[in-house]
């Protein structure tokens, strides 16, 4: 049988997909959702990924991880498992095999243990918007250093505008400025060529929704802070894992809003907002004209005018008409991804994957530059003989000119003849006595 499992990655939750024989893919789930919260537990040989562990870590359990993608920052950090010690960044593929267990028993009914699939076992990520270069290359490595080699990552963004041209929403020979939203941080990605990479890219830190969206979500959060005075809670976090079921209480909105949220820790609170409320707050919203610069720059970085580019809401949070009609002021292209569409280029991907023969694409070996080695080679290379400098080229002789040839000698001294002495003849000296 032949089959691949594909994760999505993102900093908060993976979720996992499978699909075998090249049938529909399907959701993998070991409890009730496909999605799991990047949590985990280890205490001896028992080992947690998901809800279960979440809840030890909001109760400060010094066995219980969060946090993942910051944690791993720590070389030093480790955990124990089986009596083993390993570095905190294992902590990722131990979850991950979890799931992988789960489908070889659950979905293909083999009694065999994951180990002896590892080699070849079809396993494709697909990386969310807010997961970094860096970050992609060491959850490749981890898999990759326990074994798994039909490996690969999945290009979901090539898939989308592909449905979307098919589909001739996307029209050819514009430029595409992809914007989505991950946990209230807004991403922009600049295609100039759909099929070919991004030629520029920002992000917004506060601006990842349409700004009813995120009033809402802090209403809410206020509200049951006030209702609950006894949790402590970090109110940016619980806003932006807020913020997919704001946007659907907006969706059909009633004079009063009420329901449960559920919060990071896993509990659902009862609120209730007021819509006079909301509308009051937004009228005091000013920080919505930073995403009007973000946008100018990029263009103007790529060489595009407004009228060549159209701007494509990726993401549930910013897919509102409230925030497409904000862009529309100043922009004359801009559309919504539609459900359907997401749904149709995760057709693509599976069947790009099942093209595949569910076997990834071997990557062409890097030749390294071949440096020649005079002969004969030595242990230890010869310095080379410094060549001496250049002789200094000889001094010109003066010429003699007329003038200095007319300059008079000075007369050259007489010899001196030595004068002739007279000898005197002196007197005998007188005899001694």
């Amino acid at each position: 049988m032949k089959f691949c499992v594909l994760a999505k990655i993102s900093k908060r939750s993976v979720s996992f997909w499978y699909q075998s024989d090249r049938n529909a893919y399907a959701p993998l789930s070991l409890t009730e959702s496909n999605e799991v919260p990047l949590y985990f537990y280890v205490n001896g040989n028992d080992f947690i990924f998901g809800t279960a562990a979440r809840d030890r870590f909001n109760r400060h359990d010094p066995n219980a991880y969060g946090n993942y993608f910051e944690i791993i920052k720590d070389p030093g950090k480790h955990f124990s498992i089986y009596g083993n010690k390993k570095p905190v960044k294992q902590l990722f593929y131990y979850g991950v095999e979890q799931y992988l267990s789960h489908f070889l028993n659950t979905v293909l009914y083999k009694t065999d243990s994951i180990e002896s699939y590892r080699q070849h076992f079809p396993l494709r990520f697909l990386f969310d918007t807010d997961i970094e270069d860096n970050e992609k290359s060491l959850i490749a490595h981890l898999f990759k250093e326990a074994g798994y080699f039909n490996l690969e990552g999945v290009d979901f963004n090539k898939a989308l505008f592909g449905v979307l041209t098919k589909k001739a929403v996307l029209p050819k020979g514009k430029a595409v400025l992809l914007l989505s939203s991950v946990d209230d941080v807004l991403y922009l990605k600049l295609y100039k060529e759909l099929m070919n990479e991004a030629v520029g890219s920002f992000k917004l830190e506060g601006q990842g929704a349409d700004p009813r969206v995120k009033i809402l979500a802090d209403m809410i959060v206020e509200y049951i802070i006030v209702q609950n005075s006894y949790l402590s809670i970090d109110k940016d976090a619980e806003i932006a894992a807020l913020l997919p079921f704001c946007v659907r209480m907006l969706e059909n909105i009633n004079p009063i809003i009420k329901g449960d949220a559920e919060l990071t820790d896993g509990n659902k609170y009862w609120f209730r907002v007021n819509e006079r409320n909301l509308n009051d707050r937004l009228q005091y919203y000013s920080n919505d004209g930073m995403i009007y610069t973000a946008i100018d720059d990029l263009l103007k970085s790529a060489g595009l005018v407004e009228q060549e580019v159209i701007i494509l809401l990726g993401t549930e949070e910013i897919s509102t008409s409230y925030f497409s009609s904000k862009l529309l002021r100043k922009y004359p292209y801009v559309l919504a991804v539609k459900a359907a569409d997401i749904g149709d280029a995760m057709k693509t991907v599976f069947a790009e994957i099942s093209g595949s023969n569910y076997t990834a694409k071997s990557k062409p070996a890097v030749t390294p530059p071949v440096i020649p080695v005079p002969a004969p080679v030595l242990a230890r290379p010869t310095l080379p003989t410094p060549k001496p400098p250049p002789p200094l080229p000889p001094k010109r002789a003066q010429p003699v000119s007329a003038p200095l040839a007319n300059i008079p000698k000075l007369p050259e001294p007489k010899p001196v003849i030595p004068t002739k002495v007279k000898a005197v003849k002196l007197p005998p000296l007188p005899p001694k006595k």
